[in-house]
């Protein structure tokens, strides 16, 4: 049985939570302090480009959460892209963005990889 590092775990937990964005990163520093979040930016990025490319997690794009309902699927080869942006992972009281998780179509081979 395989073991997810903690920032598999808070992505996992967040997908389960169709969690937008930037709440993946408040979780994970336990603040809404956004000038902490920015270093930890790049290795959440990379887990979940990793992710989205394995199927584990899909990423929506709309204007409202949650984002999968009226938004978009995010294509993976702009999945890079718009995780490399930094304003994509920041908060706002009224967004006209908002990006939210989705476990993937393969999320459940993940699960079965973790024995459960």
């Amino acid at each position: 049985m395989e073991r997810l590092s903690e920032i598999e775990e808070c992505i996992l937990i967040n997908a389960r939570e169709m969690s937008s964005l930037w709440s993946v990163l408040a979780d994970w520093i336990e603040s809404e302090d956004e000038e902490v979040w920015v270093e930890f930016e790049p290795v959440f990025a990379s887990v979940m480009e990793s992710w989205v490319e394995k199927g584990y997690l899909e990423i929506y794009e709309g204007e409202e959460w949650p984002a999968h309902e009226a938004g978009r699927l995010v294509p993976v080869s702009e999945v890079h892209d718009m995780l490399a942006n930094h304003e994509a992972w920041t908060y706002s009281e009224s967004p006209t963005r908002v990006i939210s998780l989705l476990p993937g179509k393969n999320f459940g081979d993940l699960l079965r990889r973790l024995g459960g």
